[in-house]
Protein backbone atom coordinates (compact mmCIF):
# COMPACT_ATOMS: atom_id res chain seq x y z
CA UNK A 1 0.00 0.00 0.00
CA UNK A 2 2.80 2.35 0.92
CA UNK A 3 4.56 1.63 -2.35
CA UNK A 4 1.37 2.31 -4.37
CA UNK A 5 0.87 5.62 -2.58
CA UNK A 6 4.42 6.74 -3.40
CA UNK A 7 3.93 5.82 -7.05
CA UNK A 8 0.74 7.86 -7.23
CA UNK A 9 2.51 10.78 -5.59
CA UNK A 10 5.34 10.61 -8.07
CA UNK A 11 2.86 10.47 -10.98
CA UNK A 12 1.10 13.57 -9.70
CA UNK A 13 4.40 15.41 -9.42
CA UNK A 14 5.25 14.54 -13.03
CA UNK A 15 1.83 15.74 -14.21
CA UNK A 16 2.22 19.02 -12.34
CA UNK A 17 5.66 19.55 -13.87
CA UNK A 18 4.31 18.92 -17.37
CA UNK A 19 1.39 21.30 -16.81
CA UNK A 20 3.68 23.94 -15.38
CA UNK A 21 5.90 23.65 -18.43
CA UNK A 22 2.93 23.97 -20.74
CA UNK A 23 1.66 27.01 -18.86
CA UNK A 24 5.06 28.65 -19.01
CA UNK A 25 5.28 27.98 -22.74
CA UNK A 26 1.77 29.47 -23.25
CA UNK A 27 2.74 32.54 -21.23
CA UNK A 28 5.89 32.89 -23.31
CA UNK A 29 3.93 32.66 -26.56
CA UNK A 30 1.43 35.25 -25.25
CA UNK A 31 4.24 37.65 -24.41
CA UNK A 32 5.76 37.12 -27.84
CA UNK A 33 2.41 37.77 -29.51
CA UNK A 34 1.83 40.93 -27.48
CA UNK A 35 5.30 42.12 -28.34
CA UNK A 36 4.71 41.49 -32.03
CA UNK A 37 1.36 43.34 -31.91
CA UNK A 38 2.96 46.26 -30.07
CA UNK A 39 5.78 46.43 -32.61
CA UNK A 40 3.40 46.30 -35.60
CA UNK A 41 1.15 48.93 -34.01
CA UNK A 42 4.11 51.20 -33.41
CA UNK A 43 5.27 50.75 -37.00
CA UNK A 44 1.75 51.53 -38.30
CA UNK A 45 1.42 54.62 -36.11
CA UNK A 46 4.79 55.92 -37.20
CA UNK A 47 3.97 55.12 -40.82
CA UNK A 48 0.60 56.88 -40.55
CA UNK A 49 2.18 59.92 -38.94
CA UNK A 50 4.83 60.09 -41.65
CA UNK A 51 2.16 59.65 -44.35
CA UNK A 52 -0.12 62.43 -43.17
CA UNK A 53 2.87 64.71 -42.76
CA UNK A 54 4.26 63.85 -46.16
CA UNK A 55 4.02 66.62 -48.77
CA UNK A 56 3.31 63.90 -51.34
CA UNK A 57 -0.39 63.92 -50.37
CA UNK A 58 -0.71 67.69 -49.94
CA UNK A 59 -3.47 69.15 -52.13
CA UNK A 60 -1.91 70.96 -55.05
CA UNK A 61 -5.05 71.32 -57.19
CA UNK A 62 -8.76 71.68 -56.44
CA UNK A 63 -11.16 71.31 -59.37
CA UNK A 64 -14.74 72.62 -59.20
CA UNK A 65 -17.27 71.34 -61.72
CA UNK A 66 -20.91 72.22 -62.39
CA UNK A 67 -21.08 75.78 -61.07
CA UNK A 68 -22.97 78.37 -63.12
CA UNK A 69 -24.72 80.81 -60.81
CA UNK A 70 -21.91 80.61 -58.27
CA UNK A 71 -18.29 81.12 -59.18
CA UNK A 72 -15.48 78.66 -58.52
CA UNK A 73 -14.07 81.10 -55.99
CA UNK A 74 -17.36 81.15 -54.08
CA UNK A 75 -17.50 77.33 -54.01
CA UNK A 76 -13.95 77.13 -52.66
CA UNK A 77 -14.78 79.72 -50.01
CA UNK A 78 -17.78 77.62 -48.93
CA UNK A 79 -15.63 74.48 -48.86
CA UNK A 80 -13.21 76.04 -46.36
CA UNK A 81 -10.21 73.88 -47.31
CA UNK A 82 -6.92 74.79 -45.65
CA UNK A 83 -4.02 75.59 -47.98
CA UNK A 84 -1.87 72.52 -48.69
CA UNK A 85 -4.19 70.31 -46.61
CA UNK A 86 -3.47 66.58 -46.66
CA UNK A 87 -5.75 64.65 -48.98
CA UNK A 88 -5.96 61.72 -46.55
CA UNK A 89 -7.12 63.72 -43.54
CA UNK A 90 -9.95 65.62 -45.25
CA UNK A 91 -13.59 64.89 -44.41
CA UNK A 92 -15.39 64.93 -47.80
CA UNK A 93 -18.87 64.84 -46.28
CA UNK A 94 -18.15 67.81 -44.01
CA UNK A 95 -16.89 69.79 -47.02
CA UNK A 96 -19.99 68.87 -49.07
CA UNK A 97 -22.23 69.85 -46.15
CA UNK A 98 -20.65 73.30 -45.97
CA UNK A 99 -21.14 73.80 -49.71
CA UNK A 100 -24.78 72.68 -49.54
CA UNK A 101 -25.44 75.43 -47.01
CA UNK A 102 -25.66 77.87 -49.92
CA UNK A 103 -29.29 78.07 -51.21
CA UNK A 104 -28.15 77.80 -54.84
CA UNK A 105 -26.62 74.37 -54.23
CA UNK A 106 -28.91 71.38 -54.60
CA UNK A 107 -26.26 68.67 -54.36
CA UNK A 108 -22.52 68.61 -53.72
CA UNK A 109 -20.03 65.74 -53.94
CA UNK A 110 -16.36 65.76 -52.97
CA UNK A 111 -13.87 63.19 -54.29
CA UNK A 112 -10.14 62.51 -54.03
CA UNK A 113 -7.84 61.89 -56.97
CA UNK A 114 -4.57 60.66 -55.55
CA UNK A 115 -2.00 61.77 -54.87
CA UNK A 116 -2.74 65.51 -54.73
CA UNK A 117 -6.03 66.48 -56.39
CA UNK A 118 -9.43 67.28 -54.87
CA UNK A 119 -12.53 67.38 -57.10
CA UNK A 120 -15.80 69.10 -56.14
CA UNK A 121 -18.96 68.47 -58.16
CA UNK A 122 -21.98 70.69 -57.59
CA UNK A 123 -25.48 70.67 -59.00
CA UNK A 124 -27.17 74.02 -58.69
CA UNK A 125 -30.85 74.79 -58.51
CA UNK A 126 -32.31 76.36 -61.62
CA UNK A 127 -34.53 79.35 -61.03
CA UNK A 128 -37.50 79.32 -63.43
CA UNK A 129 -39.68 82.08 -61.95
CA UNK A 130 -40.05 84.58 -59.14
CA UNK A 131 -42.75 84.30 -56.49
CA UNK A 132 -44.21 87.47 -55.07
CA UNK A 133 -44.69 87.28 -51.30
CA UNK A 134 -45.32 89.76 -48.51
CA UNK A 135 -41.59 89.61 -47.73
CA UNK A 136 -40.47 90.27 -51.30
CA UNK A 137 -39.59 88.17 -54.33
CA UNK A 138 -38.34 84.62 -53.95
CA UNK A 139 -36.67 82.42 -56.56
CA UNK A 140 -38.62 79.31 -57.52
CA UNK A 141 -37.11 76.11 -58.86
CA UNK A 142 -38.79 73.77 -61.34
CA UNK A 143 -40.61 71.94 -58.53
CA UNK A 144 -42.22 75.14 -57.31
CA UNK A 145 -40.08 75.40 -54.17
CA UNK A 146 -38.90 78.87 -53.13
CA UNK A 147 -35.23 78.45 -52.27
CA UNK A 148 -33.82 81.96 -52.03
CA UNK A 149 -34.94 85.53 -51.55
CA UNK A 150 -34.00 87.63 -54.54
CA UNK A 151 -31.09 89.95 -53.86
CA UNK A 152 -30.05 93.05 -55.82
CA UNK A 153 -27.02 91.13 -57.15
CA UNK A 154 -29.25 88.41 -58.62
CA UNK A 155 -29.35 89.57 -62.24
CA UNK A 156 -32.27 87.43 -63.37
CA UNK A 157 -34.91 88.15 -65.98
CA UNK A 158 -37.68 85.79 -64.93
CA UNK A 159 -41.50 85.84 -64.96
CA UNK A 160 -43.14 86.86 -61.71
CA UNK A 161 -45.92 84.73 -60.21
CA UNK A 162 -48.44 86.89 -58.38
CA UNK A 163 -51.68 86.13 -56.53
CA UNK A 164 -50.44 82.70 -55.39
CA UNK A 165 -50.18 83.75 -51.74
CA UNK A 166 -53.27 85.09 -50.06
CA UNK A 167 -53.73 85.72 -46.37
CA UNK A 168 -50.32 84.22 -45.69
CA UNK A 169 -51.32 80.89 -47.30
CA UNK A 170 -49.61 79.59 -50.42
CA UNK A 171 -51.79 78.12 -53.17
CA UNK A 172 -49.60 75.26 -54.40
CA UNK A 173 -52.06 74.43 -57.19
CA UNK A 174 -51.80 77.88 -58.75
CA UNK A 175 -47.99 77.74 -58.56
CA UNK A 176 -47.85 74.33 -60.25
CA UNK A 177 -50.29 75.43 -62.95
CA UNK A 178 -48.24 78.58 -63.58
CA UNK A 179 -45.00 76.61 -63.90
CA UNK A 180 -46.68 74.08 -66.18
CA UNK A 181 -47.86 76.95 -68.38
CA UNK A 182 -44.35 78.41 -68.52
CA UNK A 183 -42.98 75.00 -69.44
CA UNK A 184 -45.48 74.61 -72.26
CA UNK A 185 -44.77 78.10 -73.62
CA UNK A 186 -41.03 77.41 -73.62
CA UNK A 187 -41.41 74.49 -76.01
CA UNK A 188 -44.63 75.20 -77.89
CA UNK A 189 -43.91 75.40 -81.64
CA UNK A 190 -47.28 76.71 -82.83
CA UNK A 191 -47.76 79.71 -80.55
CA UNK A 192 -47.63 83.12 -82.26
CA UNK A 193 -45.11 85.70 -81.09
CA UNK A 194 -46.57 87.32 -77.97
CA UNK A 195 -43.37 88.65 -76.41
CA UNK A 196 -41.66 87.47 -73.25
CA UNK A 197 -43.73 86.42 -70.26
CA UNK A 198 -43.45 89.15 -67.64
CA UNK A 199 -46.06 87.97 -65.13
CA UNK A 200 -48.56 85.22 -64.46
CA UNK A 201 -51.32 86.19 -62.08
CA UNK A 202 -53.18 83.42 -60.29
CA UNK A 203 -56.70 83.74 -58.95
CA UNK A 204 -58.76 81.16 -57.10
CA UNK A 205 -61.83 82.61 -58.84
CA UNK A 206 -60.66 83.37 -62.37
CA UNK A 207 -57.64 81.13 -62.85
CA UNK A 208 -54.48 82.29 -64.61
CA UNK A 209 -53.82 85.51 -66.50
CA UNK A 210 -50.62 85.98 -68.46
CA UNK A 211 -48.95 89.36 -69.06
CA UNK A 212 -46.19 89.84 -71.62
CA UNK A 213 -43.45 92.45 -71.83
CA UNK A 214 -45.18 94.08 -74.82
CA UNK A 215 -48.35 94.81 -72.84
CA UNK A 216 -50.46 91.84 -73.98
CA UNK A 217 -52.75 90.20 -71.40
CA UNK A 218 -54.15 86.70 -71.91
CA UNK A 219 -56.88 85.45 -69.60
CA UNK A 220 -56.61 81.67 -69.64
CA UNK A 221 -58.83 80.43 -66.84
CA UNK A 222 -58.11 77.13 -65.12
CA UNK A 223 -57.25 74.39 -67.58
CA UNK A 224 -56.89 73.40 -71.23
CA UNK A 225 -54.15 75.97 -71.79
CA UNK A 226 -52.74 74.17 -74.80
CA UNK A 227 -56.01 74.26 -76.74
CA UNK A 228 -56.69 77.83 -75.68
CA UNK A 229 -53.31 79.07 -76.82
CA UNK A 230 -53.73 77.33 -80.16
CA UNK A 231 -56.76 79.56 -80.78
CA UNK A 232 -54.50 82.56 -80.30
CA UNK A 233 -53.10 82.19 -83.82
CA UNK A 234 -56.42 83.07 -85.43
CA UNK A 235 -56.98 85.91 -82.95
CA UNK A 236 -53.64 87.51 -83.76
CA UNK A 237 -54.28 87.12 -87.47
CA UNK A 238 -57.65 88.85 -87.02
CA UNK A 239 -55.97 91.70 -85.15
CA UNK A 240 -53.52 92.14 -88.02
CA UNK A 241 -56.37 92.28 -90.54
CA UNK A 242 -58.06 94.98 -88.44
CA UNK A 243 -54.74 96.82 -88.21
CA UNK A 244 -54.79 96.56 -84.40
CA UNK A 245 -51.59 96.18 -82.46
CA UNK A 246 -51.45 93.13 -80.21
CA UNK A 247 -49.68 95.13 -77.50
CA UNK A 248 -51.90 96.51 -74.75
CA UNK A 249 -54.70 94.14 -75.70
CA UNK A 250 -56.65 91.95 -73.31
CA UNK A 251 -57.61 88.65 -74.92
CA UNK A 252 -59.97 86.46 -72.92
CA UNK A 253 -59.33 82.85 -73.87
CA UNK A 254 -60.91 81.32 -70.78
CA UNK A 255 -63.81 80.10 -72.94
CA UNK A 256 -62.45 79.08 -76.38
CA UNK A 257 -66.01 79.10 -77.77
CA UNK A 258 -66.33 82.86 -77.27
CA UNK A 259 -63.08 84.77 -77.26
CA UNK A 260 -63.27 88.40 -76.18
CA UNK A 261 -60.71 91.01 -77.19
CA UNK A 262 -60.38 94.43 -75.56
CA UNK A 263 -57.84 97.19 -75.60
CA UNK A 264 -56.25 97.59 -72.18
CA UNK A 265 -56.10 100.93 -70.37
CA UNK A 266 -52.65 102.44 -70.75
CA UNK A 267 -51.16 105.51 -69.12
CA UNK A 268 -50.39 108.19 -71.70
CA UNK A 269 -49.43 111.84 -71.58
CA UNK A 270 -53.04 112.80 -70.97
CA UNK A 271 -53.72 110.21 -68.30
CA UNK A 272 -55.31 106.79 -68.59
CA UNK A 273 -56.77 106.09 -71.98
CA UNK A 274 -60.40 105.07 -72.10
CA UNK A 275 -61.15 101.43 -72.79
CA UNK A 276 -62.27 100.97 -76.35
CA UNK A 277 -65.20 98.76 -77.07
CA UNK A 278 -64.09 95.17 -77.44
CA UNK A 279 -65.33 92.56 -79.84
CA UNK A 280 -66.02 88.87 -79.69
CA UNK A 281 -64.80 86.14 -81.97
Amino acid sequence: MKKDFQQQLEARKHRLKRRAGEILREIGRAFLLMGAITAVTAVLLVGYDLTIRSPYFSIRETVVRGCKELTEKEILSLAGIRPAANLLTLNPEAIARRIRANPWIQEAFVGREFPDRLVIWVRERKAVALLQTDQGLYLLDGKGSPFKKMDPEDELNLPILTGCIKGGKTNETLIKQSLALLGYLAGAPNIPAIGGVAEIHGSETFGLSLFTDVGLCLKLGFDGYENKLKRLTSVMADLDRKNLKAGYMLIDLSDPAKINVQQRNILGSEGPASTKKGYRM
